[in-house]
């Protein structure tokens, strides 16, 4: 398909403030996700039918600019219904991580806007924010109580339990795993990451404790183990690494918060 003819000239100054915007944009949403549910700078382009302008760079950042230089060499009033999109959508968003947006960051954005001829400040000025961070719901105290005096391994002690307590139940299942994954490329000596790391890590016994197991149940055990590590980059650590991902109940976190305990345990590492 032949692109859109031009109805905007992009001198270097013009460049100069749509950067801007794609910086103050930037910080609003997330550029894609894995989840369909969520929306995202590339959501929104498809449903206007111009995602197409963000392939290319690999680069987040840059392929934002670059998206919002086409949109407004192109379109005349697609920018409009782009931002219109956007802001909505960043306010949700930003609740969400509990980064609520701010309205200095809003006015900033209606600063640059006004100066590329997207004229949106009364519009824009007349979008309730509530810039107070949402409440977090605290666990429950059975099972503040029960992670302190369960068995803990030292990686899970300290930082992912202070989360834990703090109601952050997703980071502190991040922060385990993230400990789990360098503890296992430290020992291994590997320079690998998530399930590569860990299929090359446990291809034999050395990592892992068996030594209480009987002969015939260890080969057994060290391949399950390997496996298990392996779905856990998958399942969690790069699930729990999204930003967006939803929050998970302190029950579902809490049983989580066990399974790498239980990881932890089996290595045999000193």
């Amino acid at each position: 398909m032949a692109p859109r003819a031009a109805i905007r000239r992009v001198t270097a100054p013009v460049r100069e403030r749509i950067n801007r915007l794609a910086e103050i944009l930037y910080g609003l949403l997330p550029l894609s996700s894995r989840s369909n549910q969520a929306v995202t700078f590339r959501s929104i382009f498809r449903e206007s039918g111009v995602e197409h302008y963000l392939d290319g760079p690999n680069n987040k950042r840059q392929a934002l600019q670059q998206a919002l230089e086409e949109l407004y060499r192109r379109h005349q009033k697609l920018p409009f219904s782009i931002i219109r999109k956007i802001v909505p959508a960043a306010v949700e968003y930003r609740q969400y991580i509990r980064r609520p947006l701010r309205r200095t960051e809003l006015d900033a954005l209606s600063d640059c806007l006004t100066e590329l001829g997207i004229r949106m400040a009364g519009e824009l000025a007349q979008i309730e924010l509530d810039e107070r961070l949402p409440p977090i719901t605290v666990p429950p105290n059975e099972l503040k109580e029960q992670l302190r005096n369960h068995d803990l391994h030292p990686a899970i002690a300290t930082e992912p339990l202070e989360l834990f307590d703090a109601g952050h139940f997703n980071e502190a299942v991040r922060k385990a795993m993230e400990r789990f994954e360098d503890l296992v490329r430290e020992t291994s000596g590997l320079e690998a990451h998530g399930r590569a790391l860990m299929a090359r890590a446990f291809a034999n016994s050395k990592l892992i404790d068996i030594g209480s197991l009987q002969p015939e149940n260890k080969q057994d055990f060290q391949e399950g183990y390997k496996f298990l590590a392996m779905g856990a980059m998958a399942a969690i650590r790069n699930v729990f690494s999204h930003g967006d991902e939803e929050r998970r109940s302190p029950e579902q976190c809490f049983e989580v918060l066990l399974f790498v305990n239980w990881l932890f345990r089996a290595l045999n590492v000193k």
